[in-house]
């Protein structure tokens, strides 16, 4: 009976290591308002939030609807692990731009964790109320799914976290070790032919030259190792605003192509975006705004130029934040179309590779 008894302690207590959860990182999806019984007026909605040990939650979310609303706001809440229920609350606005019809709103979450597979969500209703005079603002429904990148910019808290988890690889020490001495091969004397024993005439030259052809030293021809990649020519200096900002790899694309077009559009609405675009950390495009035109290029690749990297900074973040595009590439028959986001504090980068078939 106690070895049963101790059976399902260990259980229970596996089934709840399992079932711990670290909610920490990126989550993006949206929340519907809920006007007269019915919901509408649907906003994109993403959250970035740290987990404490004492599972509580703190961080930022953001909000946004074409040119109606966009808040970004302090968050802090709690998260109950045996329930796998979070409960988000916006303490203050950091920042809005609203138009004229709009009310700013701070917004309470309650949230349910769930996890099919390798979806992870968070899902559930939410409360509003008015900034200024604190009364009723809505209610509506809430949807949301774990994400590795940010519409926005990764928070410092999120890349603080990731550096602290990556193991830093000590320096290996390299033990000088003494050159051995070169072995001289000796050369066995000639076999001693007895009067006794029969001889062949020659048989006593063959014997030892055989003996000379297994001391003689084996001489094993060195290959030159080619370079795994051409070497290219040393790129110029990074640009100041692709120091300052966080660079967020987007895609890396391999092609045989040796001509590759590149075309740029604004993402949706045409809202004013404006971008700057480096190639290899060389100035292509400077301060061009997005339209239902592309802006164009094209660039050579061979074996002396494999590696071409883009950069796209935001000059601004036009009347609906944050900075979105779609770039469209065109390498030989293939076609690739990228949705990328950048803002004030975070550039897209896409880079192409040749590789000749």
């Amino acid at each position: 009976m106690r070895m049963k008894f101790t059976l399902l302690n260990l259980f229970v207590l596996l089934n709840f290591i399992a079932n711990a959860q670290d909610l920490t990182g990126i989550w993006r999806g949206y929340f519907v308002q809920n006007t007269f019984g019915i919901y509408e007026d649907r906003y994109k909605f993403e959250i970035q939030i740290e987990q404490t040990k004492t599972n509580a939650i703190k961080g930022v979310t953001y909000s946004y609807k074409t040119t109606v609303f966009y808040g970004k706001a302090d968050l802090q809440g709690l998260y109950t692990k045996k329930s796998k229920n979070l409960i988000i609350n916006e303490t203050k606005l950091f920042e809005v731009k609203i138009s004229d019809e709009s009310t700013p709103c701070l917004m309470t979450c309650y949230l349910d964790f769930d996890k099919m597979g390798e979806l992870e969500t968070l899902s559930g209703t939410y409360t509003s109320r008015n900034l200024k005079n604190m009364k009723d603002c809505g209610n509506g429904k809430v949807y949301l799914e774990r994400v590795a990148t940010s519409d926005f910019y990764k928070e410092d808290f999120l890349v603080q976290l990731e550096n602290k988890k990556k193991k830093v690889t000590p320096p290996v020490v390299r033990k000088t070790i003494k050159p051995k001495e070169p072995v001289i091969a000796r050369q066995k004397p000639p076999v001693a032919i007895t009067p006794d024993k029969k001889v062949k005439p020659g048989a006593e030259e063959n014997l030892i030259a055989k003996e000379e052809k297994k001391s003689a030293p084996v001489v094993v021809p060195q290959v030159e190792e080619k370079p795994a990649k051409p070497v290219e020519k040393p790129l110029p200096p990074k640009p100041e605003v692709v120091k300052k900002r966080y660079n967020d790899l987007v895609k890396t694309i391999y092609t045989s192509a040796k001509e590759i077009k590149i075309q740029l559009y604004d993402n949706g609405e045409i809202d004013g975006d404006t971008i700057t675009v480096y190639h290899n950390n060389e100035l292509i495009v400077s301060k061009k705004r997005l339209t239902d035109k592309p802006i164009t290029f094209t660039i050579a690749a061979d074996e002396g130029s494999w590696e071409h990297e883009f950069v796209m900074v935001a000059e601004n973040l036009g009347s609906i934040p944050p900075n979105t595009a779609l770039m469209v590439i065109t390498a030989g028959d293939k076609r690739y179309e990228l949705f990328i986001t950048s803002s004030d504090k975070k550039n897209a980068v896409v880079v192409l590779e040749y590789k000749p078939d």
